[in-house]
C-alpha cells in the first residue's frame, strides 16, 4: 500500500497568531501506533529555571502487560522567548536518548518524537529511577520560555522473524550519579571518561553504544580553526575557537584503543541562524545520533572475572605533534553503554590470537593567511583559508571459543574527513565546506555499513562594533548538507529486531537572513526571511510485522510557514548536496 500525505498551504505572514508544529524529516519507528498493548505516561514536567534540576521521578513496567517492542513518545509545547537546550533522558546511571528543543515563538510551538527504545528492554522490563535533564532559564525578562514535556511509553507484542533476544545485561559507561538525583554525564576533557566493569565468564558478544556532542567553545567544533590561527585577526578576538575542526571520538578497553567515531556535525536550533531552523529543525536535532563499537574481539581478556576498564575520549589535531592528535576545548557531553550476551552452555569464554591493527589518522594541513599592507608598511590579515584533511582504518579480531565451537570475531573501520574553510571581513564572512565518510563491520552480521556527511555553511554576520551578543545585528546563512547511510545496526541486529540493511538518505537546504532584535533571541518581524527544502527516503530491514519497509518525505518552508509536506510508505530521489553559490563578500579559495 502507497500513502501520500500532502498539504499545500497558502503563503501567509511570517508570524502566525497560531501554535506552530515544529518536526524533523525522520522515518517512523513502526508503520501504526495503534492498539498498543499497554500504555503509561512516564512524566509530565514543566521546565522553568532546571539547570542542576533535572525531572526525577520512578518508572515502573506496566503490570500485567506483556511486550517487546517500546516506543517512547517526547511532546514538548513553548511559547516565550528561549535558546535552544540540550536535554538527556536517562534510566538510572545510563542515558537512552539525547535530544534538544526548539526555539520558540511567542504565539507558542509544539512537537512530539518518536523513538524505538526496544534494545533497552532489560532496562524497561524493571522499575527504574528516571531522570530528564532540560536545563532551561527564565528570568522575566529576556528568557521567558518554558519547556512543558510530556512523555508517553507505548507498548507492543510484536514477534520477530529472527526471534526476540534482547543483551542479558546493559552497563553504564558514566560518571554513576544517578544516586545524587542528577545525571551521569562525562564532562570531556576534564572528567576521566572511565569506570571499571567486571563482567560474567560467559560472554559471547558485547557492543559499546556511545553518544558525544560538542557543547560551549566546541557545540561548532566543525568550524573551528587550528589553535595556532585563534588570532589571526586581532580585532575580532573571541570569535575564532581553536583545536582544529576535526574530532575524533574514542572508544578504549584496558587503555587500548577498540574503535572510534567521527561525529555527524549537528545544527542545533539556534545554531548560526536560528531563523533557519523554523518549523523544520536541523537533521537529527530532536534524536542526537549515537554510534557502536563492537568490542567482541576483546572477550578473551574480559572474562576473567577482573575488573577491566571501558574509557571514552575526544581527541581533535594538533599539527605541532608528530602523530597529530590533539586536545580538544570545553567541553564534550559524553556517556556510553556496554551491552552484553552471554552463553548459558558454557562457564567461560575463551579467546586466543588476538590481533589490533591500527593506523593513523593521518592527517595533511595546509594554509594560507591574505595579508593587506598600507602606504605606512603597517600589514592587516584580511583572509584566512586551511584545508585539513584526514584519513584512519584499523581492525581488531580474535579467535572465540565458546564450548566445542569456534568462530573469529572482527570489528573493521575506515574513516576519512576534508574540511576546507575561507575566512574575510575578520573572519564575520566564513565558509566551510566539509565530508566525514566511513565504513564498519563486524562479525555480529555479514554486512557492511557505510556513511557520508557532507556539509556546505556559509556565514556573514553584521553586527556592532561590540560584538553580535550585545547588540543588534544580522546574519545571512546559506546550508546545504546531507546524511547517507547504508547497513545495520549491531545492536538491532543481535536483538533481533533487524534482520537487513537499512538505507537512509536525507538532504536539507536553507537560506536564511535573520534580524535579531534587541533581545538578541528573537527575530525581526518584516526583515526576517528564510527558505528551506528536506527531502528524507529510507528502506529498512526490520525484523517485526509492524516495521517500516519504506518511507519518504518532502517538505518545503518559507517564513516560518510550510507551504509543502508530502509523506508516505515509498522512496523519492534525494537530490546530491551542491557547492553553495557565490554570495557578495564570500571569501575566494586559492
Amino acid at each position: 500500500m502507497r500513502l501520500i500525505h500532502a498539504t499545500l498551504v497558502l503563503a501567509c505572514s511570517s508570524f502566525s497568531r497560531a501554535v506552530l508544529e515544529v518536526f524533523q524529516a525522520a522515518p517512523p519507528p513502526r508503520l501504526s501506533f495503534d492498539a498498543p498493548a499497554c500504555r503509561q505516561v512516564v512524566f509530565e514536567h514543566s521546565f522553568g529555571n532546571s539547570y542542576g534540576a533535572p525531572y526525577v521521578g520512578p518508572y515502573s513496567p506496566p503490570a500485567g502487560c506483556d511486550f517487546t517492542t517500546t516506543i517512547f513518545n517526547l511532546s514538548v509545547v513553548s511559547s516565550g522567548r528561549q535558546y535552544d537546550r540540550l536535554a538527556t533522558l536517562w534510566l538510572g546511571d545510563i542515558e537512552i536518548w539525547r535530544t534538544s528543543t526548539a526555539m520558540p515563538s511567542q504565539s507558542g510551538i509544539h512537537w512530539s518524537f518518536q523513538k524505538d527504545m526496544t534494545i533497552w528492554h532489560p532496562l524497561l522490563t524493571q522499575s527504574q529511577k528516571v531522570i530528564f535533564d532540560l536545563g532551561n532559564l527564565i528570568d522575566g525578562d529576556r528568557y521567558t520560555g518554558f519547556f512543558n514535556v510530556t512523555l508517553e511509553a507505548l507498548y507492543y507484542d510484536d514477534e520477530y522473524t529472527a526471534g526476540f533476544h534482547p543483551a542479558e545485561y546493559i552497563y553504564p559507561i558514566s560518571t554513576l550519579s544517578s544516586s545524587s538525583n542528577t545525571t551521569s554525564l562525562f564532562s570531556l576533557p576534564g572528567d576521566s571518561g572511565l569506570v571499571n566493569l567486571t563482567l560474567p565468564r560467559n560472554v559471547k558478544n558485547a557492543v559499546v553504544s556511545f553518544a558525544a556532542s560538542g557543547n560551549g567553545a566546541e557545540e561548532f567544533w566543525f568550524t573551528n580553526v587550528p589553535t595556532e590561527y585563534v588570532n589571526t585577526f586581532p580585532s575580532n578576538e573571541g570569535w575564532l575557537y581553536g583545536y582544529s575542526p576535526f574530532r575524533e571520538v574514542q572508544v578504549l578497553v584496558d587503555g587500548k584503543l577498540a574503535g572510534v567515531s567521527w561525529p555527524f556535525p549537528i545544527l542545533f536550533t539556534g545554531g548560526v541562524d536560528p531563523g533557519a531552523w523554523r518549523p523544520i529543525v536541523g537533521i537529527d536535532a530532536f534524536e542526537l545520533p549515537s554510534f557502536e563499537v563492537d568490542v567482541t574481539p576483546w572477550i578473551g581478556f574480559l572474562t576473567d572475572g577482573q575488573a577491566h576498564t571501558f574509557q571514552l575520549r575526544v581527541v581533535g589535531f594538533d599539527g605541532s605533534v608528530e602523530n597529530g592528535i590533539g586536545p580538544v576545548g570545553e567541553n564534550w557531553w559524553v556517556s556510553g553503554s556496554l551491552f552484553v550476551w552471554l552463553d548459558e552452555t558454557v562457564e567461560q569464554t575463551v579467546a586466543q590470537s588476538f590481533k589490533s591493527s591500527i593506523a593513523g589518522p593521518a592527517f595533511d594541513f595546509h594554509s594560507s593567511i591574505g595579508v593587506a599592507t598600507t602606504g605606512e608598511g603597517t600589514a592587516t590579515n584580511t583572509s584566512l583559508y586551511f584545508a585539513l584533511t584526514a584519513a584512519r582504518n584499523l581492525t581488531v579480531s580474535s579467535t572465540i571459543k565458546i564450548g566445542t565451537e569456534t568462530r573469529e570475531v572482527t570489528w573493521t573501520q575506515s574513516l576519512s574527513f576534508s574540511n576546507i574553510q575561507n575566512m574575510t571581513d575578520l573572519a564575520f564572512n566564513q565558509s566551510l565546506a566539509m565530508v566525514t565518510s566511513g565504513s564498519h563491520s563486524s562479525s555480529a552480521s555479514d554486512i557492511v555499513s557505510h556513511y557520508t556527511y557532507p556539509l556546505n555553511l556559509f556565514s556573514a554576520y553584521d553586527v556592532a562594533s561590540s560584538g553580535a551578543t550585545t547588540n543588534p545585528g544580522s546574519v545571512l546563512c546559506l546550508v546545504d548538507r546531507s546524511k547517507l547511510m547504508d547497513g545495520i545496526s549491531a545492536l538491532s541486529f543481535l536483538t533481533g529486531t533487524a534482520v537487513g540493511s537499512e538505507s537512509l538518505r536525507t538532504r536539507q537546504n536553507v537560506t536564511s537572513n535573520y534580524h535579531w532584535n534587541s533581545t538578541i533571541v528573537e527575530g525581526t518581524l518584516g526583515l526576517d526571511t528564510m527558505n528551506g527544502e528536506v527531502w528524507l527516503s529510507y528502506s529498512g530491514g526490520s525484523a517485526g510485522g509492524a516495521g517500516v519497509a519504506e518511507y519518504y518525505r518532502y517538505a518545503l518552508e518559507r517564513n516560518d510557514s510550510v507551504l509543502i509536506d508530502e509523506q508516505g510508505w515509498g522512496q523519492i530521489p534525494v537530490p546530491s548536496t551542491m557547492p553553495l553559490p557565490y554570495v557578495d563578500g564570500e571569501p575566494i579559495v586559492p
